[in-house]
């Protein structure tokens, strides 16, 4: 049988940029409990990757209850609110609710750098190298 082609099949998933992502979490989650606190990295690097390992998977849950209409590559406005929404959550109405939660500026900077890290993946790379770009 052959498998949907909707724009719920998982596209953004095989992109390579999303294992690489996922790769440097959980390396990292695994190294950090080896490891004493290290600094700026110990405390930040997760918060880095946290956009462009869980986005792909919201965005493609979107596509699979019918709320997102392609499966095109990540867009700069889905970026923006998804790390907006996610930085206020986690940020400013987690320590409300839980107390091991703490407020971080520098976090909402990693989350920052991680959404412009999967916009310059997919949109700066198709634009300048397009022969070599990654087709989906």
């Amino acid at each position: 049988m052959k498998p949907p082609s909707g724009p719920w099949n998982l596209k953004l998933l095989k992109d390579p940029f999303w294992g690489i992502s996922i790769a440097c979490y959980v390396i990292h989650r695994f190294w950090q409990a080896l490891s004493p606190d290290s600094g700026w990295m110990d405390r930040h690097w997760n918060d880095l990757w946290m956009l462009p390992c869980a986005l792909p998977l919201i965005l493609s849950l979107y596509g699979a209850l019918g709320l997102r209409a392609h499966a095109l590559r990540v867009t700069g406005a889905e970026i923006f609110w998804h790390g907006l929404l996610w930085g206020f959550m986690a940020e400013f109405i987690g320590p409300l609710l839980f107390d091991h939660a703490v407020s971080d500026l520098w976090d909402l900077l990693a989350y920052a750098l991680g959404g412009f890290l999967m916009f310059f993946r997919w949109h700066y790379t198709e634009l300048r190298f397009s022969p070599i770009a990654l087709r989906f």
